[in-house]
């Protein structure tokens, strides 16, 4: 041992075990894969089909019958009331519509050439497309299709009802990119934050309760140890995390000298991916904030050398469970969206009751559990688990 080497900050465990570390370095490897990454774009495509049909199919999309006629008849109670003047319905209907134009399509599509602009040069070996440059393709198709999602799902980056886009495909284009965002996610991981100074993504935590003030009950969020078990349930076994060979260190603030997984040497400390240049993270609460947490030392667990050959490694074969097989989504085309439901009304049914509403439909005891449904239809299960759904709009 070297002079002073014990005084250099070091990991630790208090509650995480070996099974622990190991499953967190191989959820580390894939989520930076070119399989994590190829998946994300395969779920959006499935939403941009959807676009394009739109598009061809009904280029002037109009607010559903039903719907328009109660739209109507309130204009003409106000204009019978004297609220509104006796001209209040010129042009009624062209308020209600959305165009679906060339240049609509072409935007999405937009963004699964940078998903492939990104896997090519990842399949070469070349992770300049985690990067927060002009090379950062992979950063760039995430933003798109986050994009994407925000308008159409939540009407706007400022939020909304949903109801500003009408069109027999809305439906299930909402749901296409429900499904993609909840399957695989626009972004698998390993990019560049795009601030300085940033906190780690990730800390220890243990499974625990937390009160939901509006629901007026607890709910059960997992902890570090009960997520890695239930997200590498799959896996026959578990890989031996490496040992290095040189003890590569860097501080936060550093930049980082190779592209590849640190861990915190702190207690229970976590592993992260950092690419190489980037200044290492801080680490603590408050999480991925700049200035959040403190500066620590990080140590070089493993260095990304994958696809520098052209090829991928047989264990991507292992990464996920099942094929990405996308939902029928044909049910939901020229489904009507109603908007009559209220933020105040609390609407919770559980798996296999029929939803009473077509839109989004959330897991209640699952932060991330999200679907978008028809109204009739069975509630789904959860992660392969039942559950209860709390309606949330279209």
């Amino acid at each position: 041992m070297a002079l002073f080497d014990f005084m250099k900050p070091k990991w630790s465990a208090v509650k995480m075990t070996d099974e622990d570390r190991a499953r967190q370095f191989w959820l580390a490897r894939r989520r930076t894969s070119y399989t994590a990454w190829k998946r994300c774009r395969d779920a959006y495509a499935v939403y941009v089909d959807l676009i394009e049909r739109q598009c061809k199919e009904e280029p002037v999309g109009q607010m559903g019958p039903a719907a328009l006629a109660r739209e109507r008849a309130g204009i003409e109670r106000l204009i019978a009331q004297g609220v509104l003047p006796s001209n209040a319905l010129n042009g009624f209907e062209r308020s209600y519509q959305t165009e679906w134009t060339s240049s609509t399509y072409a935007n999405a599509l937009r963004g699964v050439a940078l998903y492939d602009k990104g896997l090519a040069l990842l399949k070469q070996g070349d992770r300049s497309v985690f990067q927060h440059n002009s090379r950062g393709f992979l950063e760039d198709a995430y933003h798109h299709a986050d994009h994407e999602y925000q308008m159409y799902v939540m009407g706007g980056r400022n939020g909304g009802d949903g109801m500003v886009y009408y069109g027999k495909y809305v439906p299930a284009i909402k749901a296409a990119l429900e499904w993609a965002s909840q399957e695989a996610g626009f972004s698998a991981g390993g990019l560049q934050a795009k601030m300085a100074n940033m906190s780690a993504a990730v800390i220890w935590e243990d499974t625990r309760e937390v009160y939901d003030s509006t629901e007026k009950r607890k709910k059960r969020l997992l902890g570090c140890s009960d997520r890695w078990k239930r997200e590498t349930s799959h896996l026959k076994e578990l890989p031996l995390v490496p040992q290095p060979q040189e003890d590569v260190v860097v501080r936060t603030g550093e930049p980082c000298p190779v592209f590849g997984i640190y861990e915190a040497q702190v207690k229970d400390g976590l592993m992260v991916y950092m690419c190489a240049g980037a200044e290492a993270y801080r680490y603590g609460e408050p999480r991925w904030y700049p200035g959040g947490g403190q500066p620590i030392t990080w140590r070089l667990i493993w260095e990304d050398k994958r696809y520098l050959d052209g090829t991928i490694p047989a264990e991507e074969a292992d990464y996920f469970p099942g094929t990405l097989m996308p939902p029928d989504f044909s049910h939901l085309i020229g489904e009507e969206l109603e908007n009559d439901w209220r933020p105040d009304q609390l609407i919770v049914l559980h798996t296999g009751e029929p939803a009473s509403y077509t839109g989004r439909w959330a897991a209640r005891d699952d932060l991330g559990g999200r679907v978008f449904w028809r109204k009739g239809d069975p509630l789904p299960m959860n992660k392969g688990q039942p559950t209860d759904w709390v309606y949330s709009g279209v």
